[in-house]
């Protein structure tokens, strides 16, 4: 029973990797590379467990495009400012319990927004499970008011989300997988293609850097 399991986990997470949508993180590292060549920030944000991979994400880009593959020694070159909504537990608590969880996201983002001309090469990234989340809603569209880029990556059909960023990656399929059904469909599959993209934008970022 435990090997099929497994194995259904597998089969199951490597259909859904044959159809994702490699243009889409094209032009979403396209906007990346813009960001950086131009100083502007990356904010990230999500919820619940793919909240751990946005963390993950912002640790990777401050770091990885920076430092030589056997971790011996950083460049001199200019690094990116990445800011990551859900690094400090006393915003997170504090907004929540003052102003209301809806809110987490844009009352945080109210510190690094200025105009349309000083935020234009800005990027706002949000993993979510959905794309339905309030809290994700508000912040994509209180950034869009500054002229911030916004993407996000989702599943089940993308969501509110999917329809008003400017770049949307939509996780196909659907699971079988204990842990994964019912309301939590496909969640690990998701989670999973979340840290994936992550990973592949900070290597192809790394690349670029270290060629420029």
């Amino acid at each position: 029973m435990s090997v099929s399991k497994i194995n259904l986990y597998f089969k199951e997470k490597s259909k859904i990797y044959k159809k994702i949508d490699s243009k889409t993180i094209i032009r979403v590292f396209e906007q990346i590379k813009n960001t950086y060549n131009n100083d502007g920030s990356v904010y990230l944000m999500a919820n619940g467990g793919s909240s751990s991979i946005a963390e993950g994400f912002a640790v990777d880009l401050r770091t990885h495009p920076f430092v030589s593959d056997d971790k011996s020694l950083t460049t001199s070159k200019r690094r990116i400012k990445v800011e990551c909504l859900t690094e400090s537990s006393g915003c997170l608590t504090g907004i929540s319990n003052d102003i209301g969880f809806d809110f987490v996201f844009q009352e945080q983002l109210k510190n690094y927004m200025r105009s349309k001309s000083k935020n234009k090469n800005d990027l706002l990234i949000a993993f979510s499970g959905s794309g339905n989340s309030k809290n994700i809603i508000n912040a994509i569209n209180f950034t869009k008011k500054f002229g911030v880029k916004s993407f996000c990556v989702s599943g089940r059909g993308g969501g509110k989300a999917s329809k008003i960023v400017d770049y949307a990656l939509i996780i196909p399929g659907s699971s079988k997988f204990p842990g994964q059904t019912g309301k939590n469909d496909n969640n690990f599959h998701i989670e999973d293609v979340q840290n994936s993209v992550s990973h592949v934008l900070v290597g192809l970022l790394k690349e670029y850097v270290q060629k420029k």
